[in-house]
This record gives structure tokens, C-alpha cells and sequence, in this order.
């Protein structure tokens, strides 16, 4: 048989070989099955409290437009949200010159109402607090408090890896993969890493997303600064190769043949 024709087949087989990867491996959940009932998970997402140097969003509300214009600026002349908050809350530097910074001493300073201490509450408990304070000076006052700095960062085997910001008091994993338009081809879904930063410490977590375990984390709800990285599977690694041990058999198999032809 040509030695050439040899070095061909073997070329061939390496490239089905390197290029195949099992569906199973890039399925998440996959121990769940049909009907089947998960109880009292993923549980409740726990609430968030407010810390020194968070950035909030703040928004009172009465039936007096001036008083109105006074604490929300960006809100136009007929009291509706308009083109004024897109520019003061539309991009992250805005939100960072407009929204309310909580101080080291966990306070956060409002026109008219003065200070108000709202480190340690969760966003409902603040709205409450901020509430009471007002109607010393407001008449009916309707507060909404969201935090402007949740953000988590993804990085590795997703398609659009980066920083994400979340405005609806929790995310869970999943949803923060989702943010970040899914997994690739190359994503290692049984040893998907968490990083989380406490005030003493930094606490690592790997997560299985291959069954239902994810869902039993303790960093299914994720925290402002975690880092989420889904690290590449063995098969990148051998992908990225292939290119080269092609282009190698490649010339072996041409130098073979044409040694053959010559030395005939």
C-alpha cells in the first residue's frame, strides 16, 4: 500500500479523532429528568444589605413637581422619566457622578432630609427608613432605592466575556452565564470556578454544572464582585494543536511521497 496513501488515512483519522467532543459534555443538568420534582431548591435568594461605598440609585416621588425635580433632576417638565435620566443613569461613569455614595460611616446625604443611615438594610428596609425621614418634610413620599454597583465578572469559555451589571436586588449563576450570551464549544462545565471576595478574605468555589449539584451551591445566588470563570476543557487545548500536527502530517505525507517518486 502507498506509504503516502498511509500517512493520508492516518491524517484523517487524527482530525475526526481531535475534532469530536461528546454532547454530554457540553449539556448542563443533564441527571435531571422528565417530571421530576426538585424541592425547596434553589431556595430563596438572599437579600442584599447595603454597605459603605456602595453607589445608589435614589428616586422620590410626591405630587409636587418641584419637590420632584429637586430629587429625581432627571425627570422632565410633565413628571415623567424621560431623555434626563437616560443622560444622569445611562452609562456606568453617569451613574457613578449621579447616584447616592453611602459613606465609611454608612450614611447616604439627600436634599432637604439631610443624612440618613442606611448601611446594613436590604433595599426594602432602606426605602422604609428613607420613607419616614421624608415625611418630616414631604408629604406622601414614594421611594425607590436600587444599588448601582452590583456587578459580577465572567471570563473565560463564554461567548461574550466581561463585566455585568445586575439591578434587581439578586442573580444566580445562571443567569449571569446567560448575561454573557452562554458557553462555548471549549466551556469545562464540571469545574466552573467562583471567586468571592469577602472584607477578610477570598473564598473559592467549583461548581459542577453538568447536574442538578449547582443548584445546592452556596454561590448559586452571586454577590457584587464575584468572579465567575469557566475554565477550557482538554479538548482547546488539542484543537488549537490540531492545526499544527495537521500541517505536520501533512508535509511528512508530501516528502514521503515525493522521496517514493524519486527513488523510483
Amino acid at each position: 500500500m502507498n506509504k503516502g496513501y498511509i500517512i493520508n488515512l492516518l491524517l484523517i483519522v487524527f482530525i475526526i479523532q481531535t475534532s469530536c467532543r461528546s454532547s454530554k459534555e457540553l449539556t448542563m443538568f443533564s441527571d435531571l429528568k422528565d417530571d421530576m420534582t426538585l424541592h425547596e431548591i434553589p431556595g430563596k435568594a438572599p437579600e442584599y444589605r447595603i454597605k459603605p461605598f456602595d453607589n445608589l440609585y435614589l428616586s422620590v416621588l410626591t405630587l409636587d413637581k418641584e419637590v420632584n425635580q429637586l430629587f429625581n433632576p432627571g425627570l422632565s417638565v410633565g413628571g415623567g422619566y424621560g431623555s434626563g435620566t437616560q443622560q444622569m443613569f445611562g452609562d456606568r461613569t453617569s451613574q457613578y457622578i449621579n447616584g447616592y455614595m453611602v459613606d465609611k460611616e454608612g450614611n447616604i446625604t439627600l436634599p432637604v432630609i439631610g443624612k440618613v443611615e442606611v448601611a446594613g438594610l436590604n433595599l426594602a428596609e432602606a426605602q422604609a427608613r428613607i420613607k419616614e425621614n421624608a415625611e418630616d418634610y414631604l408629604k406622601d413620599p414614594n421611594v425607590s432605592v436600587k444599588v448601582l454597583n452590583f456587578k459580577v465578572n465572567i471570563m473565560g469559555e463564554v461567548r461574550n466575556p466581561g463585566l455585568y451589571y445586575n439591578y434587581e436586588g439578586s442573580l444566580n449563576i445562571v443567569d449571569a452565564i446567560s448575561m454573557a450570551n452562554g458557553i462555548t464549544e471549549f466551556a469545562n462545565l464540571s469545574n466552573v470556578l467562583v471567586i468571592r471576595h469577602n472584607e477578610n478574605e477570598t473564598q473559592t468555589y467549583n461548581i459542577n454544572f453538568q447536574d442538578k449539584s449547582v443548584y445546592y451551591s452556596d454561590v448559586f445566588f452571586l454577590q457584587p464582585n464575584d468572579i465567575v470563570y469557566i475554565q477550557p476543557s482538554k479538548y482547546k487545548r488539542t484543537r488549537e494543536n490540531s492545526n499544527f500536527y495537521s500541517l505536520f502530517l501533512s508535509t511528512i505525507s508530501t516528502l514521503i511521497v515525493a522521496a517514493t517518486i524519486f527513488l523510483k
